[in-house]
């Protein structure tokens, strides 16, 4: 194809996306604090609190684990022979409470880009693990979990084998982990009493199917605000699908979501969930294929409703000249849905597309043209936040209008927004 033809293939593709990319050069409104992921993939990142209207760093924070409400934020220093465990507001920077926890612990890591974990969806209970050590030689991995205001003893429990974190229940009682089975895609899901310090026998395996080996690489993951249930999604040969965990239970639901191309992986890492605040929908949509799915909470493990969206209009314009060049990988706030639930907001190819959720249709398309890595809604439902490292910009969005009404000044590479509040 001719250098000229491509180039008109080109300027056709900016004539129509820049209906809809919006050029906001004003601050954005002040009275907000905005904690972000900033720097390249790869050992520079950093998460950053900055305020929405200079775009001022007020502090950066080390890596750790937020509260559902980002109310703390928990670390875990070296010190000396032991580990200093810190619970601090992430606001102001204040230390609220420490203690004091063996060498070599760890608040817990997903494997994914992004904060660590540890806590149970109420952000009562804290564990923290070893990643694995080798004793006695043989493999033991080692956790500690304890009340999460850090004002109680922790107790430490053992497990023969490569076992990872996966989630807490709300009692502190129930500690769910990945059991890793030699090959690094297939597990199993155990779940190990914390009063015993004993493993149930039997794997948590799909109440369908409990024959159905377990597979998959871990994308995005929600907790309901009811705890009654922490939802990931999985890639994998065969299709993706959502792995939905009841928690204080020894079983769990597969559901299976639709794919163009069972076997594309890379097609699969796309997908974000999102929760309406009753925890009685959840939403799964795929930001490459798109593809959505609305599952209701209460008849799981059924799918409710699947529908295809045209989430990059005139993409197929570059076909075959530009190839894989959108591919980000999972993504962090890949979805939001509006506390009335009537929105659900989406990363598209480009910009972010609005979703009625009555009829699964794009109602609204926002930042056309722009590559948008990260979106968030402000905890009082006003602003929506998008993040593009590319640009390094982050601009505030009006979330009833879809009008973009500023930016935030002064990130680098922002590529994931993680927390937004008024201050």
């Amino acid at each position: 194809m001719s250098r000229r033809l491509i180039a008109l293939l080109l300027l056709s593709f900016a004539a129509l996306t820049a209906c809809g990319r919006v050029a906001a050069t004003q601050p954005a409104a002040a009275g907000y604090r905005i904690f972000l992921e900033e720097g390249y993939n790869g050992g520079s990142q950093r998460i950053t609190v900055r305020d929405s209207a200079s775009g001022a760093l007020e502090r950066q924070l080390p890596l750790g684990t937020p509260a559902p409400d980002w109310s703390r934020y928990y670390t875990v220093t070296p010190v000396a022979t032991s580990a200093r465990l810190t619970a601090i507001d992430p606001s102001s920077g204040r230390t609220l409470a420490q203690a004091t926890v063996p060498t070599g612990y760890w608040l817990p890591s997903l494997g994914i880009q992004g904060p660590t974990v540890g806590l149970s969806p109420n952000g009562q209970w804290l564990a923290l693990t070893d990643n694995g050590s080798a004793l006695t030689g043989k493999l033991v991995s080692s956790f500690l979990v304890g009340p999460s205001s850090l004002s109680g003893a922790f107790k430490t429990v053992h497990v023969n084998g490569d076992f990872s974190f996966d989630a807490l229940s709300d009692t502190g009682q129930s500690l769910y982990l990945i059991q890793k089975m030699g090959d690094p895609n297939h597990y199993q899901v155990r779940l190990l009493d914390v009063a015993s310090g004993t493993l149930v026998e039997q794997p948590v395996v799909d109440k369908r199917d409990a024959a159905e080996p377990m597979n998959g690489i871990r994308g995005d993951s929600v907790a309901d605000p009811t705890a009654q249930y922490v939802f990931t999604v999985y890639a994998r040969q065969g299709g993706p699908f959502i792995h939905a965990l009841p928690l204080d239970q020894a079983y769990a639901w597969c559901i299976d979501l639709p794919a163009k191309s069972p076997s594309d992986l890379e097609e699969q890492v796309h997908w974000s969930l999102a929760l309406n605040q009753s925890g009685s929908l959840l939403y799964a949509v795929n930001s490459s294929s798109g593809q959505i799915s609305e599952i209701s909470t209460a008849s799981l493990p059924s799918v409710g409703r699947n529908a295809q969206l045209a989430l990059n209009p005139g993409r197929s314009l570059l076909a075959g000249i530009v190839t894989n060049a959108d591919a980000k990988g999972a993504q962090i706030g890949g979805a939001a849905i509006s506390a009335d639930g009537r929105t659900l907001f989406a990363l598209g190819g480009t910009g972010i597309v609005a979703i009625d959720t009555a009829t699964l249709k794009v109602r609204l398309r926002i930042l056309v043209g722009e590559s948008v890595d990260s979106i968030r809604l402000s905890t009082d439902g006003q602003w929506l936040y998008a993040a593009g490292a590319a640009a390094s910009k982050v601009w505030q969005i009006n979330a009833s209008t879809g009008v973009v009404s500023g930016e935030i000044a002064g990130t680098t590479n922002p590529w994931a927004i993680l927390w937004a509040a008024p201050k």
